[in-house]
């Protein structure tokens, strides 16, 4: 008898032990599935964020900085160094010639969440030219622009869930001062939808800051010409003092650190929970043996050798935690795929959706199938090392 037929036999008949007899095998799938639902939760958090990071930003927008500042509410430069930043090589120039950069002018306020708590959220001030390069990636959801040189603002639709006070038609507190919302807007899921936009010539006079820029967004003629215009941003001596970030890369950053502190936490948890599971698997897993050692003993018997017995035992622990698996990723997903969650990066709010995507799957079956592999090599050792006659003896 050829190995893999020996393996099939063996397996065939284990699986159809384990469905007349379930309760091992549920006790088995219990581990995996409490671990399997706890981790893929978890998971869902970084890749929630790697999501709102990719949905940002364009790839042909370089972000440009002061000195070694690498927040865009912590920079600050003179606002002459816009048109020079426009003559560059690189820049991309609007239909009546004119170099399409964005000055902003970015703050920080402390708002109100609705569960009662206060956070800090980014208020970005910006110009006309802002929409001539960003437009069409905004769309409003309800309301309408906020009106230039009025104490008026538009919120992202993340935040206008998350705080109170940021409806449509609300009023709102900005440096003690009070504004109106006139409108929310949308802005493909990234996290412009967890900020607030207004006129930045209002913004820089609620704060008496006239004429302070924290930030320009530059449009390239191509995502190929970022290269060609950091090289002429550090070359020229009137620009040294700045430097230059691709736009989705100065998101990725952004949430690098919340990320990193997820991650270490996932990994910690992964492990405990992991050990925890391992010994219970293996307990229940165990027990199912014993309870099935005249039918290996039989096998072992007839011919079948120990080491198509132990591949076929193994491989049905695999199918269990396979099934198991997809359980727990159904569960999840039914359960926090979506669900909002509010946090904080760089010092302001953000919000975002737990998600349930590709990386996650391949990382929650690679988990349950490592915890069925650690938990099942010795109890299934033990059971088809067993001497024959002992065990045909005892039954």
């Amino acid at each position: 008898m050829s190995l893999l037929r020996e393996i099939a036999g063996s397996l065939k008949t284990g699986l159809f032990t384990s469905l007349a007899r379930p309760r091992h095998t549920l006790l088995i799938a219990f581990g995996f599935v409490i671990a399997g639902i706890t981790l893929t939760v978890l998971l869902t958090l970084p890749a929630g964020l790697k999501r709102l990071a990719g949905n940002t930003g364009m790839s042909d927008v370089a972000v440009v900085l002061s000195g070694n500042s690498f927040n865009e509410s912590g920079a600050s430069f003179k606002p002459e160094l816009a048109a020079l930043v426009g003559s560059l090589p690189g820049v991309a120039h609007g239909r009546q010639g004119q170099p399409l950069v964005a000055p902003q002018f970015v703050v920080d306020t402390r708002l109100r969440r609705t569960d009662g708590t206060t956070a800090t959220v980014l208020v970005r001030g910006v110009t006309p030219v802002f929409w001539n390069i960003f437009g069409r990636a905004i769309s409003m959801r309800s309301g309408r622009r906020f009106t230039a040189g009025k104490d008026e603002l538009i919120a992202g639709v993340a935040a206008a869930r998350g705080f109170v006070a940021l409806d449509t038609g609300a009023t709102t507190s900005v440096n003690h001062n009070p504004w109106h919302v006139t409108g929310e807007f949308a802005a493909g899921g990234g996290f412009w939808e967890s900020e607030l936009w207004t006129d930045m010539a209002a913004l820089q006079s609620a704060y008496h800051a006239q004429g302070a820029v924290s930030c320009l967004w530059v449009k390239l003629t191509s995502p190929e010409a970022f290269n060609t215009f950091e090289q002429a941003l550090h070359d020229n001596p009137q620009t040294q003092g700045l430097h230059a970030l691709r736009q989705r890369d100065y998101y990725t950053q952004q949430t690098e650190y919340l990320k990193y502190l997820i991650t270490v936490a996932v990994q910690g948890t992964a492990v405990a929970l992991g050990l925890g599971a391992i010994l219970a698997i293996a307990n229940a897993l165990g027990m199912a043996l014993v309870a099935r050692r005249r039918e290996l003993a039989i096998q072992r018997a007839v011919g079948f050798r120990r080491g198509a017995l132990a591949a076929a035992l193994l491989v049905e622990v695999l199918v269990i935690g396979a099934v198991c698996a997809a359980v727990a990723l159904l569960v999840a997903w039914l359960a926090v795929n979506g669900h909002e969650v509010g946090s904080s990066t760089g010092g302001s709010a953000i919000e975002f959706r737990m998600h349930v995507g590709a990386g996650v799957v391949g990382w929650t079956f690679a988990y349950v199938l490592i915890l069925g592999v650690l938990s099942a090599l010795w109890p299934i050792a033990r059971a088809v090392r067993a001497p024959l006659t002992r065990v045909l003896q005892d039954e």
